[in-house]
């Protein structure tokens, strides 16, 4: 748990030092503040705050922070949000373009290779190598075929 807990933490310190290098100001700094090693101690005091023997034991401030409003007053999440789906959208799209010119690489390779296999067919008929001949015109049937698949 305390693996998690660290890595955790060392998440949000990072996160907190790339805003400060971006140049967030005070009120942003006030709802993520400094994470103190003494925060990352846990009781069940989460759990049930209600519960017997915590009358004298606090909670660190993150287990109170007011996400929801946080959210709702601070615009930059928004935009942070907005880009980040511009960006899936933007990889999805690179995707799909990748993806048809996998599919036309394909078909040329299955039409360049049934060509091969037509031009060895002859050659083989005319030297009358009845074998290969045989496999030639099987080969050139496949290629031929899974080329036909797509469109």
């Amino acid at each position: 748990m305390d693996a998690l807990v660290n890595q955790y933490a060392m998440v949000y310190w990072k996160c907190r030092n790339q805003m400060m290098s971006l140049g967030a100001d005070g009120p942003i700094l006030v709802c993520y503040q400094a994470l103190e090693p003494e925060h990352l101690n846990f009781t069940t005091m989460v759990a049930n705050p209600n519960a017997h023997g915590h009358r004298h034991e606090h909670l660190a401030w993150f287990w109170t922070m007011d996400i929801p409003k946080d959210t709702c007053t601070n615009d930059w999440m928004s935009k942070f949000h907005w880009l980040r789906a511009k960006s899936q959208r933007d990889r999805c799209c690179e995707e799909v373009e990748l993806l048809q010119c996998e599919m036309s690489w394909m078909k040329n390779f299955f039409l360049h290779q049934a060509n091969c296999w037509q031009a060895l067919n002859q050659l083989a008929e005319s030297s009358r190598n009845y074998g290969l001949q045989c496999y030639s015109a099987c080969q050139h049937t496949m290629y031929t075929h899974l080329a036909a698949q797509f469109k």
